[in-house]
């Protein structure tokens, strides 16, 4: 039986061992001969381990990704008003410039460099700016300047989507852990010099043959998309 190849992906190592636990609790139900193997339960039992552990590093690391993805979302929704005050600040229509250096007086409490802050602190800042745009007093001016209460609706629901994001990566940072990259590598050598190796052994044995048939389909199978990627890679080169 070949090892797993290296080069796949965290994710997809992650759904190979995942397989491979369920194929072993198929075949090691009841009474059956596999489960009195105490030296394959104990390989498996660290295999299951190692797969929920590299699922909720990966999970992290999408929220992670995440949370990012919705500061960069309202960073850009911050200097959009910014660039929209200026404009209409410059533009030789009286009313418009009036509304437009009104509001430009307020952002310019905040300023694009918000966007700069740390996460805590830039939220508590839009969370300001939006209350001060929302006063009686500039309603009027807003609502003269085409697209700028659009883009303050906007900056609304992103930080209500920032809010969000950032309630999932504390919930999924609460239980420290290694990273995707790091279990990837326990969980590879626990396949590679454990599983592997020991099924090879005992594939001659009939009460094993169909257990590591089935093993090695999935191996084959896993493998075969990295090979399948490095294909595709070589002809856009």
């Amino acid at each position: 039986m070949k090892k797993i190849n290296s080069s796949l992906r965290v994710t997809e190592l992650d759904t190979l061992s995942d397989v491979l636990v369920r194929l072993y609790k198929d075949s090691s139900g009841g009474e059956s001969a596999i489960s009195k193997d105490e030296n394959l339960s104990g390989i498996m039992e660290e295999v299951e381990k190692l797969s929920a552990e590299i699922t909720t590093a990966i999970k992290k690391d999408r929220v992670s990704a995440s949370l990012d993805e919705a500061d960069i979302a309202r960073d850009e929704i911050i200097r959009n008003i910014g660039d929209a005050l200026t404009g209409y600040a410059a533009i030789p229509i009286e009313a418009k410039k009036a509304s437009a250096q009104k509001l430009l007086s307020t952002f310019g409490k905040y300023g694009k460099q918000i966007a700069s802050k740390n996460y805590a602190e830039e939220s508590s800042l839009i969370e300001s700016m939006i209350e001060d745009f929302a006063a009686d007093s500039l309603k009027a001016d807003v609502a003269a300047l085409d697209g700028v209460g659009d883009l303050l609706d906007s900056l609304r629901s992103a930080q209500d989507s920032f809010n969000r994001a950032n309630d999932e990566y504390i919930a999924a940072n609460v239980e420290k852990g290694d990273s995707a990259t790091s279990v990837k590598k326990t969980l590879l050598a626990a396949l590679n010099y454990k599983l592997v190796p020991y099924l090879t052994a005992v594939s001659t044995l009939d009460i094993y043959k169909a257990f590591v048939s089935k093993c090695e389909a999935e191996i084959t199978k896993a493998n075969a998309t990295v090979s399948t990627r490095a294909k595709t890679a070589a002809k856009t080169e």
